[in-house]
């Protein structure tokens, strides 16, 4: 048996977006007249893989809670309008990897807790887009990763099988580690993007990934508890 559908994360994962983040936060603070948000803090949201209202609500406070739909819109109209593409780029070997695997009968899908527009616009920039069976991101009230809730509603029912043994959720932080437990599937840890060891870590993922290439060799990355028991599953 081997995986057939990875769940893969966009932010960290695949796109390198850090820089894109930091300087839509700077327009943003500057578009609402407010003085920069620090430094440390833009880096510790990043670093959690949080949903932009829940990134925004911690980089506010509870005083501006009220104003939070309003500085979400502003933020969705900066990033989309140029800048998220511009000061993002794929990691190195993405454009390989997602070949290859979409190639070998992979069933890709991006599992994000992103802006589905800004998602889009960049894998078109990138042309990538056509390698994905689906963009799983946030649109409208559906709730984000690590709920299971996208997963039931708009994967399961799409995938070419119903097992979810197939099933590997790849990302970089332990929202996307949270995701893969609470789906009851194989998860694979991007320790090269923006989650903080400790708390990956302690989730025990069932792989570790130092680069994006790493996933043509999965059974390479297998964790210490791998290599004590089970074999990888990825290419047997």
């Amino acid at each position: 048996m081997h995986y057939r559908t990875l769940l893969i994360d966009f932010d960290g994962t695949l796109f390198d977006t850090r820089n894109a983040i930091r300087k839509t936060l700077e327009a943003l603070a500057c578009r609402r007249g407010v003085p920069p948000f620090a430094a440390h803090l833009i880096d510790q949201v990043i670093n959690q893989g949080l949903s932009l209202v829940d990134m925004l609500g911690v980089l506010l406070g509870p005083g501006d809670m009220p104003e939070l739909p309003a500085w979400v819109a502003d933020y969705r109209v900066i990033y989309n309008g140029g800048l998220g593409v511009a000061e993002s780029a794929p990691y190195p070997g993405v454009e390989t990897v997602v070949h290859q695997l979409y190639e070998t009968g992979k069933e890709l899908f991006i599992v994000s807790n992103k802006g589905e527009v800004s998602i889009l616009a960049t894998l078109e920039q990138y042309r990538l887009r056509s390698y994905f069976r689906g963009v799983v991101a946030a649109v409208g009230d559906c709730a984000p990763k690590p709920s299971p809730d996208s997963f039931l509603e708009q994967i399961k029912p799409r995938m070419r099988h119903g097992d979810n043994a197939r099933v590997l959720v790849i990302g970089d932080t332990e929202i996307d580690l949270g995701y893969a437990r609470n789906l009851g599937v194989a998860s694979c840890w991007a320790a090269y993007g923006y989650g903080l060891s400790s708390r990956c870590e302690a989730l025990a993922p069932d792989f570790v990934i130092q680069s994006a290439t790493d996933l043509l060799r999965l059974e390479d990355c297998r964790t210490s508890k791998m290599r004590l028991g089970a074999r990888s599953q990825f290419n047997e």
